[in-house]
């Protein structure tokens, strides 16, 4: 049996558009979300690690896991109940096999091997089959609807019951309490082939028959040779034959055990994604964080719009809330953000990227509300420590990355740059800046790029280009960062008097808090999981009175 929990029955595996998957987890400080989906258990965050790492292109696939996961959320224990009994019988099977590595090789061992294993899958079904029996109406959508009808339907109590029975069979024949009738051939080299069980039942102990039987046993059975175990040669060779129909039965029996692990392990894996997207979920609920299922368009119109982005690294991070920004993209291919240092720059644009990346998933995002496109290629390229083995300079450390980006890149894609050429002078870093912003433009290429280059912001800016757009980190009119996003035009960032101020004076600025960034969003899929939130988790006052978080 396949399942299609996590992907569409015709779904075709598609190329893998973000390649550079360590650079993404660094760049958008995904560690601590996946943190929060594994809640401790490695192997669901493992696997949240590898699907949040592969986004999607199949706008059709992404709907399907959308759709999956909103039933998922509204049936949050249903879900960890399946997924603790799928991770239960894979534990079991996987103990028993490294128990049994290096076990008995004779071939009546082997099969009492595959018995084993058979019965472990057996009992693992009955209890998977209990829960979804327990819990059949739980889910309102198609997708685990399905499922859980095509698993009766294939899995039903005929089937469990049958493979008890020949387990229980095979059991009792490998320890000569029965009979194993097999039928073969003649094969290459006289070696037996072509092996089929025919018959598996208990031993019958021996009577006498009269001479009707005998006569009637006769007749029936006279093509028939039975051999003599006086003989030892041939005493040897039935043993072999012996063992070879042995040899087949285990195998037989370890092909259809290794198709029901395949499907057990299929079913944990997609399991988890859900079980981890779940735990995620309720915790931003419990913190207070807006969350919203976006709308994906393929209209191929480059626009990202939305409401209220937020940094959702930092935030699970810091448990507490970034300031949020919306964003109109307006069939937008460049964006360029100036602005004060520590003025929010990156934290937006890491919120923009942390979204896109989770919408192309099928996932929730971190904002009120999110309209968006497919992109089919993700790349990011944030500024990093210089070599620690002084083989190289940040320019050249930065240019090698890019050069790497720049050979997987194509129409369609998207790249988040953040301080990108800032370690040469700005006359070269201008050069540079405007050469790369100009190929990724002509080439339909969606790029965010935070910079401090003024010279090239400024130049663009004048040019007049269209499908640009020019944001700056706000600041009010007493010097305040506000650590929101505004449009306009590109500003110098350079502010000794604040920077002497801060460092000289010991003077914290301290941002406007937006409440509204604490309002859960009225499109939010509402879930009857109740979790205990820890005291003191979230202190709306110490936030307002917090510093914020520096680029």
């Amino acid at each position: 049996m396949k399942v299609h929990l996590l992907n569409r029955p015709d779904y075709q595996p598609q190329d893998d558009i973000a390649p550079f998957k360590e650079d993404l987890c660094q760049d958008l400080v995904l560690d601590p979300i996946l943190k929060i989906m594994g809640k401790g258990d490695n192997y669901v965050e493992q696997q949240c690690r590898t699907i949040l790492l592969t986004p999607l292109t199949d706008r059709q696939n992404l709907l399907h896991r959308q759709s999956a996961l909103r039933d998922a959320i509204r049936n949050s224990k249903t879900i960890l109940q399946l997924y603790a009994t799928v991770a239960e019988v894979v534990t079991d099977i996987s103990n028993y096999k490294t128990s049994h590595r290096n076990g008995n090789p004779l071939p009546a061992v082997r099969v009492l091997n595959a018995v084993e294993q058979l019965d472990l899958l057996a009992n693992g079904l009955q209890r998977l089959k209990d829960v979804i029996v327990n819990t059949y109406g739980h889910f309102t959508g198609v997708i685990f609807r399905d499922f859980y009808d095509a698993f009766l339907k294939e899995f039903n109590a005929e089937f469990v019951r049958l493979v008890h029975e020949k387990a229980t069979l095979l059991r009792k024949n490998s320890q000569d309490e029965g009979e194993i009738q097999i039928s073969g051939r003649i094969g290459n080299g006289l070696k037996a082939d072509g092996f089929v069980v025919n018959v598996l039942s208990e031993y019958q102990s021996k009577r006498k028959i009269d001479i009707m039987e005998s006569l009637f046993s006769t007749k029936i059975h006279k093509n028939e040779i039975r051999i003599s175990y006086d003989d030892l040669e041939l005493n040897r060779d039935c043993r072999d034959l012996e063992s070879a129909g042995l040899l087949h039965v285990a195998s037989t029996f370890d092909s259809f055990s290794f198709e029901l692990m395949k499907m057990f392990n299929s079913l944990r894996q997609q399991l988890a994604f859900y079980h981890g997207c779940c735990n995620l979920y309720n915790h931003m609920k419990n913190m207070v964080f807006p969350v919203c299922f976006p709308e994906v368009n393929m209209t191929g119109s480059h626009a990202i719009t939305g409401q209220s982005f937020y940094d959702l690294g930092v935030a699970v991070r810091d448990q507490r809330l970034p300031a949020p920004n919306d964003l109109s993209g307006e069939d937008t291919l460049t964006y360029l953000i100036t602005g004060t240092n520590h003025g929010g720059k990156t934290t937006f644009i890491r919120s923009i990227a942390t979204s896109q990346l989770m919408a192309q998933c099928g996932m929730f995002v971190p904002a009120k509300s999110m309209e968006t496109q497919i992109f089919i290629g993700f790349f990011t390229h944030f500024v990093r420590s210089e070599d620690a083995s002084m083989t190289a300079g940040k320019l050249e450390e930065e240019l090698r990355r890019l050069s790497k980006i720049v050979d997987n890149l194509s129409s369609g894609s998207i790249i988040f740059l953040n301080e990108s050429f800032a370690t040469t002078s700005e006359r070269d870093a201008a050069a540079i800046a405007d050469d790369i912003v100009r190929a990724f433009y002509d080439n339909e290429i969606t790029c965010f790029f935070v910079t401090h280059i003024y010279a090239f912001a400024k130049k663009a800016y004048d040019a007049g280009t269209p499908r640009m757009q020019f944001l700056q980190a706000e600041r009010t009119i007493e010097g305040q960062r506000t650590y929101r996003m505004k449009q306009g035009e590109p500003s110098v960032t350079g502010y000794g008097m604040e920077l002497y101020e801060e460092i000289i004076n010991g003077r914290k600025i301290v941002p406007d808090v937006n409440e509204d960034a604490y309002v859960e969003p009225e499109n939010a899929v509402q879930d009857d999981y109740e979790e205990e939130v820890p005291q003191g988790y979230f202190d709306e006052a110490a936030y307002i009175q917090s510093t914020p978080e520096e680029e």
